[in-house]
């Protein structure tokens, strides 16, 4: 019976390896600088509760984590294999990422009435709550909010040349261009 559990945990570890390897090529190929929130995950996953001698701190806000979902999720290894993949990996500050007004900068937790949803007090901003926080992590690298071309220096430059969906073959050029007309 022990074996047994060994074994789905090893599957279960393979398939998280490969979700992050290919997760990290699919955004080295994409964007040359990747950017991510400096999450401390260590932290996040370990107890609040302590003893009865020395009681833990934050343990309401940290009931809230799900410890086993944020390990599951292969977060360390996504970085360190993008630190290799990507011409350059940087690191924000994540504090107030979410409750930022991407636009005005008011910064609230009421700016965020639900999990999907950003809404901002002060200037009547809407956006999905996801996109908001993603523009206030570029902002925070330095990095310009439109998207730039992924080829340079690094990984992403080693793949091939030609964008994907470019027509590279007869077969791929459709009837039109076969037949001449």
């Amino acid at each position: 019976m022990n074996g047994q559990l060994t074994k789905l945990q090893r599957k279960g570890a393979r398939k998280r390896d490969d979700a992050t390897h290919q997760a990290s090529r699919k955004l080295a190929d994409r964007a040359h600088t990747v950017v991510v929130e400096d999450l401390h995950t260590k932290a996040m996953t370990k107890s609040a509760k302590g003893t009865v001698e020395a009681p833990g701190q934050q343990v309401k806000q940290k009931s809230g984590l799900n410890r086993a979902a944020i390990l599951a999720s292969g977060w360390g290894g996504l970085e360190r294999k993008l630190e290799y993949k990507a011409g350059a990996l940087l690191k924000v500050d994540p504090a107030y990422t979410s409750q930022r007004c991407s636009r005005c900068g008011h910064v609230h937790r009421d700016n965020r009435p639900s999990q999907a949803v950003f809404a901002c007090g002060a200037c009547g901003f809407r956006a999905n709550a996801d996109h908001n926080a993603a523009v206030n992590i570029l902002v925070r690298a330095g990095l310009p909010c439109a998207p730039v071309s992924a080829r340079g220096t690094g990984a992403a430059a080693r793949r091939g040349a030609i964008p994907w969906g470019t027509p590279t073959t007869r077969e791929r050029d459709g009837p039109a261009v076969q037949s001449g007309l």
